[in-house]
């Protein structure tokens, strides 16, 4: 297949590697110079055993996207708002596979003209260290379902030829995308406050206190999520990716906007339309929000 990758990050060059073994992918940057970095050099795969160099094809131009079985856009979900307009360029017989932290994303989705539209979520650990170098620091799933379209599409989605980069397929798209929001609203905000490794959320016996009620608040707004399996879920995934940083911990060491709104955010709105009050999602939220205006991160 010819597949079109939106987004230079470290899930976007996730992407690019694994599928580039058995599919012709092509990678769209935000910058021109890190699109001929890209092309002189590979994008090198670092994990716990090994380094790898993946040969892929990338442009900073949205009209090389033109003719591609399917595009992923891998972009974080604040960003795009701004590719609208390049989104409605895409053939509406072109499928898209949008992978987001939160459920913001949706109503944006539902204005787009595209037959077929794939909803995915990352449990992958992954950390950019450089224009064109990514380590994969913990092997997780990438979940998809279909939000749109045939359901007869899921049978055309790419194959992936590594055990390192395996995919799941569900029915119902609301599921993984709040398994993965609740995940991501307990473990992100509290290592970027704590500024700790997602392993020290269940090794500090404070820590997981605070990481168990904010999960019972959390999962309160969400009656039709399992509250245990999903507590049981989390500590799967902080055990398991215990030496990695969250993604919001990450950008705030960078300096970067974190992606508090769409994630903790969405959890607050969710839960003022129900009338509930969530004390400690507020509080953790306007914390982020007083340290993103502290130390004047940009997104960048």
């Amino acid at each position: 297949m010819k597949i079109g990758v939106i987004g230079g990050g470290a899930v976007g060059l996730l992407f690019s590697t694994y599928l580039s073994l058995n599919h012709k992918v092509v990678l769209l940057t935000r910058t021109n110079t890190q699109a001929t970095v890209i092309n002189e050099k590979g994008i090198l795969l670092s994990n716990s055993h090994k380094d790898m160099k993946y040969v892929v094809t990338a442009y900073s131009d949205f009209d090389k996207l033109e003719k591609q079985d399917l595009i992923i856009i891998a972009v974080k979900q604040y960003d795009l708002a701004s590719l609208l307009k390049h989104f409605l360029t895409l053939p509406a017989n072109t499928p898209l596979l949008f992978i987001q932290n939160g459920i913001g994303h949706i109503k944006l989705l539902e204005t787009l003209p595209h037959e077929t539209i794939f909803i995915g979520t990352v449990e992958h650990g992954v950390k950019k260290i450089g224009a064109n170098h990514i380590h994969h620091t913990g092997i997780g799933i990438t979940n998809v379902a279909l939000f749109r379209g045939r359901k007869e599409s899921l049978i055309d989605f790419p194959d992936s030829v590594s055990e390192a980069f395996p995919f799941c397929f569900y029915q119902n798209y609301r599921k993984i995308l709040l398994d993965k929001l609740i995940a991501n609203s307990v473990i992100n905000p509290l290592t970027a406050i704590f500024k700790v490794k997602n392993g020290s959320l269940i090794e500090n016996p404070h820590y997981y206190k605070v990481f168990e009620s904010l999960h019972a608040e959390i999962s309160s707004v969400f009656p039709e999520i399992d509250t245990k399996q999903s507590l049981e879920k989390i500590i799967h995934i902080c055990h398991s990716t215990k030496e990695n940083r969250s993604s919001m911990l990450s950008d705030m060491i960078a300096g970067r906007k974190t992606e508090i709104d769409a994630i903790v955010g969405a959890v607050l709105e969710h839960a003022e339309k129900k009338g509930m009050f969530l004390p400690i999602t507020a509080t953790l939220f306007e914390i982020i929000k007083g340290m993103e205006r502290e130390y004047g991160f940009e997104d960048i």
